[in-house]
């Protein structure tokens, strides 16, 4: 079975008629008959009735004739991507970010002056764990992502510092008596807390923890959560306090309030990593207007 067996298929299904779908397709009739008879053959299924005034599409032949229609509409958006990478004008972007680093600040504003100087580019953003977004990058279905702490990675990468993101102590906002800048370690621990998971994310978990110890900020008792999002949902529940980035500042909830502590770290790194082999022509012109921006 051939793909031209199948357009022959399809030409003579939207006509029912062998005349008409033989001047379509730019082949003899006794051709295109003779294709649809080899086609049924190899099926071992009758896609027509043949009635004395012509084809008549049947059951199966309406169902076939939709299968392929779908799949040959996969082919023609896979055939103009694949003609957009070959314009340095158009093509496709793909990128993993945390879900709170759009709400504002540098990439957000990247972002919109790309989107701007870029319309012909069909951009795709993937927010999930940076476990998942390195997977996502060892696996090309993204071109570049921004990721806070993350393991050791090969040569094969580069990664590009973006910004300093200060670290905040989140907490409710009927706390705020028991709530100052300059409280002691020690009456931080007898607040609840809230952290994130070692599973949901484990060199951030990790390095959270070392500089934790260094302080020496153990609370009574500790929620965990699977997601900086899950962690202020519990914070504005009154489930506890958490040190957070200050990004999340961008989308505060009035039950939730913010404040930096004297005592505790202060600041996170936010990089970019993309592979150096990409030969993506839009990520090329995205790199220059975001790392120009940050020089």
């Amino acid at each position: 079975m051939e793909l031209r067996h199948l357009k022959y298929f399809l030409a003579v299904a939207e006509t029912e008629n062998i005349r008409l779908a033989a001047q379509k397709v730019h082949i003899t009739q006794p051709a295109i008959s003779r294709k649809i008879k080899e086609l049924e053959s190899e099926l071992g299924v009758q896609l027509f009735d043949r009635l004395p005034k012509g084809l008549c599409l049947n059951r199966a032949g309406k169902v076939y004739q939709k299968q392929l229609g779908a799949i040959f509409r996969q082919i023609e958006d896979a055939n103009a991507k694949v003609r957009q990478f070959a314009n340095t004008e158009y093509g496709t972007l793909a990128l993993g970010v945390p879900d709170f680093v759009l709400w504002e600040g540098e990439v957000t504003t990247s972002l919109n002056r790309y989107r701007d100087d870029n319309l012909a580019v069909e951009l795709e953003v993937f927010s999930d764990s940076p476990m998942v977004l390195l997977k996502r990058l060892e696996l090309e279905q993204i071109d570049a992502a921004f990721l806070y702490y993350f393991p050791s990675l090969s040569d094969e990468y580069a990664i590009k510092p973006i910004s300093e993101d200060k670290l905040v102590l989140a907490y409710p906002m009927d706390w705020q008596d028991k709530i100052s800048a300059d409280m002691s370690i020690e009456a931080l621990n007898q607040l609840p807390a809230v952290r994130l998971t070692h599973s949901a994310d484990p060199y951030y978990h990790n390095w959270q923890q070392s500089l934790f110890d260094k302080v020496g900020w153990s609370p009574s008792m500790t929620q965990w959560a699977h997601g900086e999002g899950t962690i202020l949902g519990l914070v504005a529940a009154g489930g506890g306090v958490a040190i957070v980035n200050e990004r999340h500042f961008a989308r505060q909830s009035p039950r939730i309030g913010y404040m930096a502590l004297d005592n505790l770290p202060q600041s996170i790194a936010l990089n970019l990593v993309y592979k150096k082999s990409s030969d993506n022509p839009a990520l090329a012109k995205f790199l220059q207007l975001v790392l120009f921006e940050q020089g």
